[in-house]
């Protein structure tokens, strides 16, 4: 009798429905994977704002006009524009139908966004090397295009950041310090510098550039 009764019990609760569970609070990586030669990406050379309004809902797509730098600005899109980590600022290669994007931007310390191998806002510079298997170069700080990857030097990510710009920053804190007064301006540095390993800068901004139509 216990035995069949042990054996009830098992059938009768493996045989229950599972609960259904609520909607996940992370969506699987791929859905923030940014990749400018990929056509079916949650943002891709095809996206619009229409679709962008049918895919996360009007009051996540705000239409705005977009900093491109040196004071100028574009027509674009912004999705979710009050949540930092899922904001992307969109630049369109069709302004008037807002369609085909020519630019995706990603500003800040932190995003579910990625590119590359899970590169993403706050990347620090020496993840950044070990990704691409050697130092890099970057521009220095302090001017307009401050901390902008300029080569990879041949290295992996050459080819995975391909039509990928990456904006390192060592933040304000140090801003004041020896070793950023001896990479300022515009001119290049290698990413092994004592003063560059020093600052340990991340990644604050990010461009992903599609290619045009």
């Amino acid at each position: 009798m216990l035995a069949l009764f042990t054996l009830t019990s098992c059938t009768g609760s493996s045989s229950r429905r599972p609960q259904s569970r609520p909607a996940e609070a992370t969506d699987p990586p791929s859905e923030w994977q940014l990749d400018p030669a990929d056509t079916s990406g949650t943002i891709s050379s095809q996206s619009s704002e229409e679709a962008l309004w049918l895919r996360f809902g009007k009051a996540e797509v705000d239409s705005a006009r977009i900093e491109l730098g040196e004071g100028e600005t574009t027509p674009g899109t912004v999705i979710f524009p009050h949540d930092s980590l899922r904001r992307a600022e969109i630049v369109w290669q069709d302004t008037v139908r807002r369609s085909h994007p020519a630019r995706v931007i990603l500003r800040g310390s932190a995003s579910r966004w990625r590119v590359g191998s899970g590169i993403s806002l706050n990347t620090s510079l020496a993840e950044l090397e070990r990704l691409n298997g050697r130092p890099f170069t970057l521009a220095g700080f302090g001017w307009d295009y401050a901390g902008v990857v300029t080569s990879w030097n041949g290295g992996a990510l050459d080819t995975t950041l391909a039509g990928i710009k990456l904006y390192l920053d060592p933040g304000p804190a140090q801003y004041e310090s020896a070793p950023y007064s001896q990479v300022l301006g515009d001119r290049d540095y290698s990413s092994a510098l004592p003063a560059m390993q020093q600052l340990s800068p991340r990644v604050r901004t990010i461009f992903i550039d599609f290619e045009s139509r």
